[in-house]
């Protein structure tokens, strides 16, 4: 079952970079036909990791109960540690070298914040890495979580995520930020329920149409909240995955480990790779260029994750 959550993982990280590969390629001339093709569609991406981590939230500690304090300490550990230190490089480049730098500005309130994973709230921008704007709702929803453990029965702990996420989308209008609570659902459902192994392949079946609709760039869906044309399908799909009978690839199941460091370094990766074709004025097809990228982009996250990220933890 997790092992298919890890297949989900890597999917959901690369689906991503891909989508910064392609916004990349317009930015720096080198424009893939995909762009026009999928548009913005590899955004949903973060949907599924926000299904993802809602589901495990609540799975782990069903069989793993974790005080409050505890579970923060193993939030931070997971989150803070390559957040910090690839936000550090970051501005560190830019002080010494903002001519590397196109559109990028931080100031003192900006890089603050975005150690403490408020620049939005304070603001009302990305941080400094800017696809960090996903981990400062995903802290958001830890603190819920962590929070709601001292309830310690599971209904009350989920009832009291329901009501706090209730009100943090009155107060954002968000819908998105509900996706964390349609995984804490299906996460209690897989303690509770058995779930028929052919019933769970349909459901992810459907879901994974669900969700390929909208790449459609014609399609009157992509008009609809984020929430809606990827959100519901996500949780469709993490519903059918976690259900349906586990298998294991080695390479996947690594890609979905490396998760976390090829969806950070991409805000590295990506750039540096397209000022180098420009500085070495290498002439390849756009689209073969924007593979290559992916490539490069996948592969450096994963000795990240290997070399700094697992030895940080």
């Amino acid at each position: 079952m997790l092992s298919n959550l890890q297949y989900l993982r890597a999917f959901a990280a690369i689906n991503v970079v891909y989508l910064h590969v392609l916004i990349g390629g317009n930015s720096y001339n080198k424009p893939s036909k995909m762009s026009f093709i999928l548009g913005e569609w590899g955004a949903n991406g973060v949907d599924i990791f926000f299904v993802i981590s809602g589901f495990v939230m609540i799975y782990s500690q069903i069989n793993n109960p974790k005080t409050i304090l505890k579970f923060y300490k193993s939030r931070l550990l997971r989150i803070v540690p390559i957040y910090w230190l690839i936000t550090f490089t970051i501005i560190l480049l830019f002080l010494f070298f903002p001519d590397i730098f196109r559109s990028f500005n931080t100031d003192v309130k900006k890089s603050i914040s975005s150690f403490f994973f408020i620049s939005q709230l304070m603001t009302k921008e990305f941080p400094v890495i800017n696809v960090g704007w996903t981990l400062e709702w995903e802290m958001l929803f830890y603190l819920i979580f962590g929070i709601s453990l001292y309830f310690q029965k599971l209904e009350k702990i989920v009832l009291f995520i329901f009501f706090s996420m209730i009100v943090i989308l009155l107060i954002s209008r968000n819908l998105f930020f509900l996706e964390f609570f349609m995984g804490v659902i299906i996460g209690y459902i897989y303690s509770k329920i058995k779930i028929n192994h052919f019933i769970a392949l349909i459901i992810l079946f459907i879901g994974i149409i669900s969700l390929s609709l909208s790449i459609d760039q014609s399609s009157y869906l992509i008009n609809y909240d984020r929430f809606i044309i990827w959100g519901l399908p996500s949780a469709l799909i993490v519903f059918g995955a976690v259900n349906t009978k586990p298998f294991y690839n080695k390479i996947f199941f690594y890609l979905g480990n490396a998760s976390y460091s090829i969806y950070l370094v991409q805000v590295l990766t990506i750039p540096g790779f397209y000022k180098a074709i420009n500085l070495f004025e290498i002439n390849l097809n756009n689209e073969l260029i924007s593979v290559i990228c992916l490539f490069f982009s996948v592969i450096f996250g994963c000795f990240f994750h290997t070399l700094v990220e697992k030895k940080l933890k």
